[in-house]
């Protein structure tokens, strides 16, 4: 097998379990061509100069939580997917989408949110109560939403949640993540969103998600309200994502009323945002939440 001079241009790929990974440096990327197409126009196979080929990568190396395959420095075994460095950009064929490796992935929460888990109105994302109550329960947590987006609603820098994941836009970590999570709706509700909108969006995001995370544990967390106004559009987007966690078997924390019932009505920061105190609160909540679903600890 020819040897191949490193550049930083350099394009590699390796088969895992019959599968094609492509490698290499992805700037802004687009989602790829089918599996099919990509596979007949996959660059010639070879492995790196200083490793001896081994045709038995799925059972020796089988390690699709993160971990390293080969021991430091072990020249005798071939190299797969997890030897690759932290930040390397992988194409995941099943989801047929880019995806980036991070070793901490057995122990990730993967979040998609809003505002409600991005920061806003001077709390940042760390210290907002969805981010916070997930840490606090031992997750590393990879948050890949935007503010003023949701299950339809986009801005003009954010596509919502279903076309941010389904185009590539957004890379996610490659591997068995912990968790998956989904949170929002507030902005699918303050813009008038159809039941129908919301319903048809989230099924196509599940879809993309499951592609990429198909042993996840998966969580869907709802709509932010205060208590006593059931025909509020928050509190009906709140139901409407009840049922389709339900219909799909996915678990389903409702922050419906916890304005009023939990007492932060006075730590709000503007109508809809809290302030530090609030998040600090509905951490505690949440956390407790979680606990009682046994969600947490991860490996």
């Amino acid at each position: 097998m020819r040897s191949a001079k490193l550049t930083a241009r350099v394009v590699s790929a390796l088969v895992l379990g019959g599968a094609v990974a492509v490698v290499g440096t992805v700037s802004a990327p687009s989602k790829p061509a089918p599996l099919a197409a990509a596979a007949a126009h996959a660059p010639t196979l070879q492995a790196p100069a200083t490793l001896t080929p081994n045709p038995n990568i799925p059972e020796h190396n089988a390690t699709p939580h993160g971990g390293r395959a080969n021991k430091p420095g072990d020249s005798g075994e071939a190299v797969t997917i997890w030897d690759l460095p932290a930040g390397s950009v992988v194409l995941n064929p099943v989801s047929g989408r880019h995806e980036i490796i991070d070793p901490t992935v057995a122990i990730s929460a993967v979040l998609i949110g809003d505002s409600q888990a991005a920061g806003a109105a001077g709390v940042d994302g760390a210290h907002t109560w969805v981010q916070s109550a997930l840490a606090a329960r031992g997750y590393k947590v990879q948050f890949k939403g935007a503010g003023g987006t949701g299950y339809v609603a986009a801005t003009p820098s954010a596509s919502n949640y279903a076309d941010a994941v389904g185009s590539g836009r957004v890379l996610l970590p490659y591997g068995n993540a912990a968790l998956v999570v989904v949170q929002g709706g507030g902005n699918d509700a303050a813009r008038g969103t159809t039941d129908e909108q919301i319903l048809t969006n989230a099924q196509r995001l599940l879809t993309e998600l499951k592609a990429s995370y198909p042993h996840s544990e998966f969580l869907l967390i709802g709509t932010l309200t205060r208590e006593g106004n059931e025909s509020d559009r928050r509190a009906q987007v709140n139901a409407l994502m009840a049922g389709f966690a339900h219909r799909n078997g996915l678990p389903f924390i409702s922050p419906a009323g916890w304005i009023s019932r939990y007492g932060v009505g006075n730590n709000m920061a503007d109508g809809v945002h809290l302030n530090l105190s609030g998040h600090r609160e509905l951490s505690r909540v949440l956390s407790g939440k979680l606990a009682e679903l046994d969600i947490g600890r991860p490996g």
